[in-house]
């Protein structure tokens, strides 16, 4: 396959070079542009002895060095090196005989018998199966081991010789004929329906009719009874027909089922009538077929493109001139046309004094001096027409009135200024724009011409004149686009455009279109002014004058070629520059004799009664009429060529699968178009993963290269501008796919992922714990000091008063006791100030053992020792006597005097007394304090009857924590009140002791302490 990638870039590279080389040896016949392709600019070799053209538009040709494709300026050749064949020599083509067969449209055959099938994409296939598909519809054929008889083309031998062997005709492939001995059989679904005798030198078929040859030339009808078919059209009028010089030469297409006559170097194509007699139709004369060798012809009837294969000399392609152009033929004749008016009978009258008559059959146009004054005065610019058809002509100083004929001088004007521009206006009178800053009117007063100054202008060098409405005037000047009321004299500016050669102006409902020198093309509407987009060659850029058709198409002429533009899509464009503006473009190849139009003249383009448009040119007028013109539109497919993976082809599909670590994918494209190929618009966009669609346009050697890109699903698109419409587009798609590395896959990213999630997880813990280590040592230092200061101000502010007040009590408590006159209730108070300020300092020592405990280390917080349990509780009990006598409470110690408990006595008094206080508080008439042992724990328990701790607090104290540290970071957020709890709940955690409340159905609480040391 990689030859095929040869062949493509030496087609592209030789057929860019040289496809409009025209032969020297043949002139092209009249009305044709003609090309001529050899060796030597794309073909792989000079014998082309068949043509067909595919559905696609491609033309297909056989050739001694394999089958070729053309599709208008490249050729692309399949053999040996590029599909298994055992021969390049091939013969010519053959039908398919299954509509759509293995999607074969038709196939080549070579000389050994390989069939090489045309594909729906534009590429070939070797077919190993037509064989037998041509047996099974064949019936003679059946049992014959020899080469296929399907009738071919004609003139290429070898001749059919029907007593020999017989020949095959299909129609499609329900309908076919067999010639045979004499006889023609006709079978309809394999079945047979007639057979007519005929003695016939050849068996053709026209479209779907059948036509059969006699020796004599003359053609026979194929029905039941054979007749012969009548010969009329334009052959009948050859001077050589049915003479003794009538040597016409059959030339028939097998694949195209066209049939020509060639007689007398002129070719005429044959169409059948409703009847089936034939009418013939001229489609070339002057052309040489003899001493050319063709062989082999297809015409194109909707463009009028011909191809001519020769045996020796390569393929010709003749295209049918749409423009003409007409020159005065005379040696000193000078035919640079510019200003050019209307003349009777459609003729054109230009600016050197020369006519241009039309014949009313269009047949012939003649070219003659008329006005020996105009051409001697030498000025080409400027012509003015009245409407009784006498006319305006001058410069500078001198202006005259001739007559319609250009040979009469009606009236000599002197001007004051040197006048550079001349209008007629619609009421008949003429404005002279000067070269000054002055426009003047011509005003006639009995015959005389009198030039007044109408107005004096803020600019100089008036160039273009014209009228936008019955009151307003548009001049383009060196300066820019001024708008003039006729009316009350007041010009305003309107576009300034300086350094600017304004063109011409057209006016339409639309607004002003205004063509310039350099810059391309505007409109002009109210005070807006849109410029339009150029060609991609920037040809438009030097636009000349603006001539509109009644199909609704602009033709704009510019030094390098005529364009064609709809308006409606210009319209669309000034109203969103995001519309697409197309133009379609002619050159030299549709009949012009220069592609550089000229311009800066008034008028500089006509428009005749019959519709003929008339444009001026540095080498004759071109003519033309717009209305009959049917544009050659680049509207086929787009076909891929080749796809190379660096260096490695690939299968030609739609969906491919590229590898990971490719560097550069090129794709070769196609498009059958036989036009201009500057008419080729051809962009692309690859989008997917990330990536916008943006178009690009395709490079002129149609490749189009994909640097490395990542894994992924990508969708390349591929668009041609088909036509003038709207979004007009032509579009190829192709998916690609590039699959994933194995560290792109979704298993291993998924595991990376996770496995970055936990580092990141385990990072972020090792940071969160280190930062509260640190938080938290930086907080215990500020707890040490606070506590420092705490403890220091308790000592010496809180306990030393304390301890003076109890001293003093307690003189007091013992003097009274002295006294037997003492009132009885003084004596009570007494006391119970003095046990108050006993449970003061106790609350006191307990809240300062506390608070030392924060600021010491893990290690030291607890000072563990085996003490009595019922001692402790007695302790505690007495300090709460008084305060419960006074409420009613029983404070009830039922523990046994030898049980002990190991840890630290402090902070277990300090939970007791907590408990004992909390319990005073609820209780109603009764506290136990009880102690027992249960599964080698012991248990202190107190018990009182109060109303019962809230369920929430009772489920908090019951919840268990696995360490200190734990608590700890859970009582950064407490969800419980009450200090008194806080201290018992976190004296238990950092004891190691279990607590457990239990709330009774009665409203009684109980809380339990387990110990897990047992100590007697």
């Amino acid at each position: 396959m990689r030859a095929l990638l040869f062949h493509l870039i030496l087609a592209c590279l030789t057929g860019l070079l040289t496809t409009e080389r025209a032969i020297s040896q043949q002139q092209a016949p009249a009305g044709y542009w003609l090309q001529h392709f050899t060796d030597e600019n794309g073909l792989p070799q000079n014998s082309v002895k068949a043509i067909a053209q595919d559905k696609n538009g491609f033309i297909w040709l056989t050739t001694e060095a394999g089958v070729v494709r053309f599709d208008g300026h490249r050729f692309v050749t399949f053999d040996r090196s590029v599909i298994p064949i055992s021969t390049n020599r091939l013969r010519g083509f053959i039908p398919s005989v299954v509509s759509g067969h293995g999607q074969h449209e038709f196939y080549a055959l070579s000389e050994r018998n390989d069939y090489v099938g045309v594909l729906a994409n534009g590429l070939v296939s070797v077919d190993t199966t037509f064989y037998r598909d041509y047996l099974d519809h064949n019936p003679l054929a059946r049992g014959d081991n020899g080469p296929n008889t399907i009738v071919a083309s004609i003139p290429v031998p070898p001749l059919p010789d029907p007593f020999a062997k017989h020949h095959f005709l299909a129609v499609d492939d329900q309908t076919h004929y067999i010639w045979q001995n004499g006889q023609v059989a006709y079978f309809q679904l394999g079945k047979h329906v007639f057979t007519t005798h005929a003695s016939l030198r050849h068996l053709i078929l026209i479209g779907n009719k059948p036509y059969g040859i006699d020796s004599s030339g003359n053609f026979k009808v194929i029905e039941r009874i054979t007749r012969e078919a009548v010969i009329t059209g334009d052959i009948t009028s050859n001077p050589h027909y049915r003479t003794s010089a009538n040597h016409s030469r059959l030339f028939w297409n097998n694949i195209s089922r066209q049939a020509f006559l060639y007689l007398n170097n002129s070719l005429y194509l044959l169409n059948p009538t409703g009847n089936g007699n034939l009418e013939t139709r001229l489609i070339l004369s002057d052309f040489d077929f003899d001493n050319l060798s063709i062989a082999a012809i297809y015409f194109d009837e909707s463009n009028r493109f011909l191809f001519l294969g020769s045996i020796t000399k390569g393929l010709f392609l003749l295209k049918r001139e749409i423009f003409q152009t007409h020159k005065l033929p005379s040696d000193n004749a000078d035919n640079v046309y510019y200003a050019q008016l209307p003349a009777r009978n459609r003729a054109v009258l230009t600016a050197q004094g020369y006519l241009f008559s039309a014949k009313p059959d269009d047949s012939h146009v003649t070219a003659k001096k008329v006005s020996p004054f105009m051409e001697k005065f030498g000025y080409k610019f400027a012509m003015a027409q009245n409407r009784d058809s006498s006319f305006w002509f001058g410069i500078g100083s001198n202006l005259y009135k001739l007559d319609q004929t250009g040979q009469k001088i009606l009236a000599h004007v002197k001007m004051p200024d040197s006048a550079s521009s001349l209008y007629v206006d619609p009421t008949g009178k003429l404005w002279i724009g000067c070269d000054s800053d002055v426009l003047y009117i011509l005003e006639e007063s009995q015959g005389k011409y009198t030039p007044r100054r109408k107005f004096t202008l803020a600019s100089k060098g008036v160039m273009i004149i014209d009228m936008k409405n019955a009151n307003t005037m548009l001049l383009g000047t060196l300066t820019g686009i001024y708008r003039l009321d006729i009316r009350t004299g007041i010009s305003q500016l309107v576009i300034p455009l300086e350094n600017v050669a304004i063109r011409s102006f057209y006016t339409t409902p639309e607004g002003t279109w205004i063509t310039t020198y350099g810059n391309g093309f505007y409109l002009l509407n109210k005070n807006k002014l849109v410029r339009f987009p150029l060609d991609k060659d920037r040809f438009l850029a030097t636009s000349h004058c603006i001539i509109e058709d009644k199909n609704g198409f602009f033709w704009i002429t510019t030094n390098r070629g005529l364009f064609q533009v709809a308006k409606k899509r210009l319209l669309d464009y000034a109203t969103d520059n995001r519309n697409q503006v197309f133009y379609l473009y002619y050159d030299k190849q549709s009949g012009f004799e220069t592609n550089e139009f000229n311009g800066g003249c008034k008028p500089c383009a006509l428009t005749l009664a019959d519709g003929t448009v008339s444009l001026p040119s540095m080498d004759g007028l071109v003519w033309y009429k717009p209305e009959t013109i049917t544009p050659v539109l680049p509207d086929k497919g787009i076909f891929i060529n080749a796809i190379l993976e660096d260096g490695k082809e690939l299968p030609v599909r739609d969906s491919l699968e590229i590898s990971r670590d490719f560097e550069q994918l090129r794709l070769t494209i196609a498009t059958p178009y036989m036009g201009n190929s500057r008419n080729i618009q051809m962009y692309y966009s690859l989008s997917g993963q990330g990536r916008t669609e943006k178009w690009t346009p395709v490079n002129p050697d149609f490749i189009i290269p994909i640097l490395k890109i990542p894994y992924g699903n990508y969708v390349l698109k591929i668009r041609k501008v088909s036509g003038f419409g709207a979004n007009d587009y032509t579009y190829k798609t192709i998916k690609l796919h590039i699959p994933r590395a194995w560290y792109e896959t979704w298993w291993f990213q998924s595991l990376l992922v996770a496995a970055m999630a936990g580092l990141f997880f385990i990072s972020v813990r090792l940071r969160t714990e280190s930062l509260v280590r640190k938080e938290r040592e930086a907080n215990l230092i500020r707890h040490y000091r606070v506590i420092s200061q705490i403890i220091a101000a308790v000592n010496h502010d809180i306990q030393t008063p304390l301890h003076y007040i109890g001293y003093s009590l307690k003189q007091i408590n013992a003097y009274l006791h002295k006294q037997s006159a003492t009132d009885p209730l003084i004596t009570r108070m007494s006391e119970e100030s003095l046990n108050t300020s006993e449970r003061l300092g106790a609350l006191t020592k307990n809240f300062l053992d506390y608070i030392k405990l924060q600021s010491k280390t893990a290690s030291s917080r607890t000072e563990t020792s085996i003490f009595p349990v019922s001692e402790l509780v007695g302790n505690i009990s007495g300090l709460f006597a008084a305060i419960a006598t006074f409420r009613g409470i029983t404070i009830r110690n039922t523990i046994d005097p030898d049980l002990t408990i190991h840890s630290d006595r402090n902070l277990v008094s300090i939970i007791v007394h907590n408990l004992i206080d909390n319990a005073l508080k609820a209780s109603q008439s009764e506290i136990t304090v009880s102690a027992d042992i249960e599964n080698g724990q012991t248990r202190i328990i107190v018990a009182d009857d109060g109303g019962g701790i809230p369920q929430d607090q009772a489920n908090w104290l019951n919840r268990d924590y696995r360490s200190y540290e734990d608590w700890l970071r859970a009582s950064q957020r407490p969800d419980q009140k009450g200090m008194g709890l806080v201290i018992v709940k976190d004296l238990c955690v950092l004891l190691g002791i279990s607590i457990k409340v239990i709330v009774q159905e009665e409203h009684c609480t109980t809380i339990i302490l387990a110990f897990h040391t047992v100590e007697k």
